[in-house]
Order: structure tokens, then sequence, then C-alpha cells
């Protein structure tokens, strides 16, 4: 009786999506793990980089909070990309607390890996409809509330 109620819940809409949901991301991660990895990047740094090469200067807790991980192991990961010279911390005039942002090298980096990871994602991932992305967008939010 117990496996029957479980059967039932994994044919539910919600769980297939969620299932779909978690296959997908994990296929194409580990294609842009693999193709990263080619130019001695990690996808986390990858992202580092992607969000402060559009977004501009971020402190590291809202850097945090837009990458999904905690602000300790931001600090560790942010430390290896300074020793590394393609981040500064920086404390802008009146403020008390360091900002990020990318150095010449930092732009640099990121401007001859990010065209081959643009090309990568554009053969993978078809566009979605504006319905999908919308949805997506919803499961993102409600998430996001709940960390």
């Amino acid at each position: 009786m117990r496996k029957a109620k479980l059967v039932k819940l994994i044919e539910s809409n919600e769980i297939k999506s969620w299932q779909l949901l978690m296959s997908t991301f994990q296929c194409v991660y580990r294609q842009l793990e693999k193709g990263l990895a080619d130019k001695e990047v990690s996808v986390s740094r990858f992202q580092v980089l992607f969000c402060l090469y559009f977004d501009g200067r971020t402190s590291s807790s809202e850097l945090s909070r837009k990458l999904l991980v905690t602000r300790s192991n931001m600090s560790m990961f942010l430390k290896r990309m300074e020793a590394d010279g393609l981040i500064n911390f920086i404390i802008p005039k009146g403020q008390k607390r360091p900002v990020i942002e990318l150095t010449a090298k930092g732009n640099r980096f990121f401007e001859g890996i990010f065209p081959a990871h643009a090309a990568r994602v554009t053969a993978m991932v078809h566009s979605f409809s504006p319905e999908t992305i919308r949805d997506l967008e919803k499961v993102i939010r409600c998430v996001s509330k709940e960390m």
C-alpha cells in the first residue's frame, strides 16, 4: 500500500517536472564544466566572473546571494581569485565594507572564455518559450525565498 502511494506521487506533474529539471541541469552542467575545464576554469569561477563582468562591482554577500552559496564558501573562493589576480577588493569612498571588482586581467580572461561558452550554451539549450521562461523564473523566486 505504501509503495502504491509513492508511485502515485512520482507520477504527478510536479515530481515529473522536478525530475526533468534536475536531469537537465546535471546534463547541461557536466557539458559546460567540461568546456570550461579546457580553459582551466571551474563553473563556480566562471559564474563569479560572469556576475562581476555584467553586473559590475558588488559585495561578497550580494554575490553569494546571487549564486546561492554560503558567504563563508564565497569568501574562501574570492580569496583564491584575488590571489590569481582576477579580482580586487576595494572600499569605495564613504563606505566601510569592501566590494569586489574585476581586474583588467579578470576582464581579459572572461572576454577570452565567454564567446566559446556562449556557443556551447546555444548549441545545447534551445530557446524556451516566454511562458516557460516565466515558469522557470517562478520556481527560482519561490525557492530563493526559502533560502
